[in-house]
């Protein structure tokens, strides 16, 4: 048990040290000052864990029941960072207060028993067992529920978020969501866990219930985790990425596209957008790919190609969706990878390794070419490659 004090203490000093660095972080202030919060509440909440004792509480009486307060800022706030994290333009909202309501009604129910005098609280803590039993009980089950809802909440955003960035980006920026995606995760798996512990504790079932403690250090390397990567990786959405280049390229239409096999039917008429004017914006786009070649911009996203073609983004979006019956992802890397192939057959280029070939024709890394590469032929550039010598 001292131990895992001095661990659970030693993490908690840690935990304000990240959070002090976070506050500092200029990028992505609010995702950041989200993620600060939270560790400091995780960090109060690890010392009253590992220092969960009667003589502890006896000569602090004023932080019982304090460990019954802190865990309903846990939920909101990783729901609330996921968001902020993976948005756009992340900003706070009047409404994102509502995700704070079970801490102010928390907040109420126990101010009678926090404004009592210390004498008070001893009084009640010298019944040690009735006190335990009090904190297996029905608020600290919601605070359960309240966990698990809110990880849920954050996974379905993440999500719908992977769906966003296929839809608006040329490039994933794949470690980035990833690592996103495996904290809520884990994060996830680490309630149940919890929630788990909890009920064994509660109920008295043995060697379950003596991790109750222990099963707090995850809840640490997890934190630590998330403060390791919010200051060692930028944001995911960087408003310096998205270099909007405001000038218009005048074209002319020309013949219709081939619709994508197996693409839905058009659904231009909830929209407002007529067939023939989807059609004309699909052939404007069209002949703006194939003369400016903007795929080549390894860092291309929707919103400049809007601003490069004069067509609305959100109409954009469908023309591509619907008309063309891809996302925007896979419509410009499939240029890409036709860039790329073109390169491998020129002799002119065969003196170019595999990445100076991927960069050539618009991607980020060899990484990514091999992966989109593969999945749009089925084989990978050097397969296809060492093909076209065999041929030859």
């Amino acid at each position: 048990m001292f131990l895992l004090q001095i661990l659970l203490a030693a993490g908690a000093v840690q935990g304000a040290l990240v959070s002090f660095l976070l506050v500092r972080q200029k990028k992505n202030q609010l995702a950041n000052r989200l993620l600060a919060v939270l560790i400091l509440a995780i960090s109060a909440q690890s010392v009253l864990v590992g220092f969960d004792t009667r003589d502890f509480f006896l000569r602090f009486p004023h932080l019982s029941k304090v460990g019954w307060l802190l865990p309903t800022l846990f939920g909101p706030l990783i729901y609330l960072f996921t968001v902020k994290v993976s948005s756009e333009k992340p900003r706070f909202r009047p409404k994102d207060l509502l995700h704070f309501i079970p801490f102010f009604t928390y907040f109420l129910l126990l101010l009678p028993y926090y404004l009592k005098s210390a004498a008070e609280k001893r009084l009640y803590l010298t019944n040690f067992e009735k006190a335990s039993l009090d904190d297996f009980g029905i608020l600290n089950q919601v605070t359960n529920f309240i966990h698990i809802t809110y990880a849920i909440l954050a996974l379905v955003h993440i999500h719908n978020h992977k769906k966003n960035i296929l839809d608006n980006f040329s490039e994933l920026k794949e470690k980035k969501l990833n690592w996103l995606q495996q904290l809520i995760t884990f994060i996830f798996a680490l309630l149940l866990f919890s929630v788990a512990v909890f009920y064994s504790k509660k109920f008295n079932i043995p060697f379950v219930e003596d991790a109750y403690h222990f099963h707090y250090l995850g809840v640490i390397v997890c934190i630590y985790w998330i403060g390791y990567k919010a200051l060692s990786q930028p944001e995911i959405f960087n408003k310096e990425i998205i270099r909007q280049n405001k000038s218009v390229a005048p074209v002319t239409p020309v013949t219709a596209p081939e619709p994508a096999e197996n693409a839905e039917p058009v659904k231009y008429e909830k929209s407002g957008i007529p067939d023939e004017q989807a059609t004309g914006y699909a052939e404007r786009l069209l002949l703006y790919m194939s003369t400016n070649k903007p795929y080549l911009n390894n860092d291309y996203t929707l919103q400049n190609l809007s601003n490069d073609t004069g067509i609305p983004k959100h109409h954009l979006s469908q023309v591509i969706n619907d008309k063309l019956g891809k996302n925007f992802f896979t419509f410009i890397n499939e240029y890409r990878v036709q860039a790329a192939q073109e390169l491998l057959l020129n002799e002119q280029y065969k003196h170019y390794t595999i990445l100076a070939v991927a960069m050539e024709a618009g991607f980020s890394s060899k990484a990514t070419f091999n992966s989109v590469f593969k999945k749009i032929t089925g084989i990978t550039p050097s397969q296809f490659a060492a093909g076209q010598k065999v041929v030859v």
